[in-house]
């Protein structure tokens, strides 16, 4: 009786331990990465990056993953408004990110459905900070006399947009 009674389904580990750890995060972060750079669409973005920097990157998408994913790491990093900010990312690009590299990865990699949706929900309610920012180059272009070192608030714009009190 007491079996019956027992969940055999339920496992309410983090979404880092179920994942198999460090490794299982450590290969989806560089995979998903090493893709994008490889993508027709989004590729370019690392043209000018050494590879320290894409290394550094790397290693911090994996601390962010497993800070958020409830691994025994702490992240330290900029927030992804921040680290995006500037990059003139698109929807083309998203689009590219997810059709193209994140989702085929799901099924790809073995990622049971709970795991996959978890990590699925996670990195696109990033959307809203990490596309649409005009590129630096962009906001300097339009306005030549921006000092580069006080930023593009130094120009009076603002990504993401300030929420206003009202909305």
């Amino acid at each position: 009786m007491t079996d019956a009674a027992e969940p055999t389904t339920t496992d309410d580990r983090s979404l880092y331990e179920r994942l198999g750890g460090l490794p299982v995060v450590t290969f989806l972060a560089k995979t998903l990465v090493q893709r994008a750079m490889l993508n027709p669409t989004i590729g370019h973005i690392w043209n000018h990056k050494t590879q320290a920097e894409v290394q550094e990157e790397i290693n911090g998408f994996v601390e962010f993953l497993g800070d958020h994913w409830g691994g025994p790491h702490t992240y330290t990093g900029p927030d992804m408004a921040t680290s995006h900010r500037g990059m003139g990312i698109t929807e083309e690009y998203w689009t590219a990110l997810f059709d193209d590299i994140v989702t085929p990865a799901y099924a790809e990699f073995g990622l049971p459905e709970r795991g996959a949706k978890e990590i699925d929900e996670f990195l696109r309610s990033f959307k809203d900070v990490v596309v649409g920012s005009p590129s630096f180059k962009d906001v300097l272009l339009a306005n030549p006399e921006m000092d580069v070192l006080a930023g593009w608030e130094s120009v009076g714009v603002h990504w993401p947009a300030p929420r206003s009190a009202a909305g």
